[in-house]
């Protein structure tokens, strides 16, 4: 697989999650702390922090797929943070789908990281 596939395969992926986060915590921070479903249990701060950084992945997703410099380190950022407030969840996650849900934030983490990091040359992009 080449690089340049590989790469737009990675920020597709990351686009993904964070308008599927979006989606699924903005109904959570609208109804309040208990209004979790099945991320109940899981501290307000955390689902704020998912939020916002779900809405700066949806921003970042778009520079790195323009191969913007400032979102491809955005989008490192992003999933770094993310990794690592998820990294809690894999041990004491309330629900089977939070803890799901944390290993997929730190897996796709560390796989996007990695993948961005290895970026395509730029005559391959052009």
């Amino acid at each position: 697989m080449n690089r340049l596939l590989l790469y737009r395969i990675a920020v597709a992926l990351h686009a993904l999650y964070c308008l599927l986060a979006v989606i699924l915590v903005f109904p959570i921070l609208v109804g309040g702390p208990d209004a979790g479903g099945v991320f109940s249990g899981i501290p307000q701060v955390v689902i704020v922090l998912g939020g916002l950084l779900a809405t700066a992945g949806v921003v970042s997703a778009y520079g790195a797929w323009r191969f913007q410099k400032w979102g491809i380190w955005l989008t490192i950022v992003v999933r770094a943070l993310d990794g690592l407030a998820a990294l809690p969840g894999l041990l004491f996650a309330p629900s089977e789908a939070a803890r799901l849900s944390a290993i997929a934030g730190v897996v796709l983490g560390i796989l996007t990281i990695v993948v961005l990091l290895q970026r395509p040359k730029a005559q391959a992009v052009a």
